[in-house]
């Protein structure tokens, strides 16, 4: 009798070290969070095609008319050949669309100009925009157009990030303007919030992010004299595809607190997406 209490002993103190190893690897596994390498190929960017629309709502100024505008910008992002492939997307806009009522016809038309010329480039460092000559109109420069794609096209580390990790940036780009130069400020604080595969089986990542926006003066000078958008800020979400290195869709948030005009209330959702 006594040899077999102890070999259900020595078979029960089996299974609980078996028990306690499989919890213990369990917890483990659970602390590992997933990782994975978040960059963007650009080899191919000559090729891509993304489509691009801006919707905004809002009072220019609160020292102005109460009455609510909106209007809204729908475009294609098409890729163009570089000299440093590998290295950038650089793109420019086509089939320009820009509903805005509230504009003069001829501002409009100077915008749409402006928009048709515009390239974007961008790179592991972010977004930079051929014309850097801020929208002088009232009303559409406190939406500043032109800026639009810079808010939407997330910055991606090019590194091995693990889930729950974070990353900035912070960009500063000339506007020339009336009577002298000044500087944009846009900072980007990013988290990698998930690591998957889709409904196709490919690998993904959704990140997001949120920012700020400021225009001060390069040079002594009364700031509140511009007329675009002094202060702002938002957030954002993008989702890029692990297989192919690419960027597949984002969106983002914009509220401008501040103007020339005085205090503004104006918000713009961005939208921006892979044409295949």
């Amino acid at each position: 009798m006594a040899v077999k209490i102890k070999t259900v002993k020595k078979r029960t103190m089996a299974i609980g070290f078996a028990i306690v190893f499989t919890v213990l690897a369990f917890l483990l596994a659970g602390c590992q969070k997933e990782r994975a390498h978040i960059e963007i190929d650009f080899s191919g960017a000559a090729g891509w095609k993304y489509r691009i629309s801006a919707n905004i709502t809002g009072i220019p100024a609160k020292d102005s008319s109460e009455e609510r505008h909106s209007g809204s910008l729908m475009a294609f992002l098409q890729g163009l050949p570089t000299e440093t492939v590998g290295e950038q997307f650089r793109a420019g806009l086509a089939d320009v669309n820009l509903n805005a009522p509230f504009m003069p016809e001829d501002e409009r038309e100077e915008i749409l100009r402006r928009l048709s010329k515009l390239v974007v480039s961008v790179s592991d460092d972010g977004v930079a925009l051929s014309d850097t000559v801020g929208i002088p109109g009232v009303y559409s420069g406190a939406w500043d157009i032109l800026r639009s794609p810079a808010r939407a096209i997330p910055a991606i580390p090019n590194a091995v990030m693990s889930v729950g990790s974070s990353w900035e940036r912070e960009q500063r780009f000339p506007i020339a303007v009336a009577g002298g130069e000044a500087e944009g400020y846009l900072y980007q604080f990013y988290t990698l919030d998930s690591l998957y595969k889709n409904t196709d089986g490919v690998s993904a990542a959704d990140i997001s992010w949120m920012f700020t926006y400021r225009v001060a003066m390069a040079e002594d000078g009364d700031r509140r004299s511009l007329r675009f958008p002094l202060d702002g800020s938002g957030h954002g979400s993008a989702v890029i595809d692990l297989d192919r290195k690419k960027l597949i869709k984002s969106q983002a948030s914009f509220q401008i607190t501040h103007s020339g005009l005085g205090d503004a209330d104006i918000n713009e959702i961005i939208h921006f997406e892979a044409v295949e």
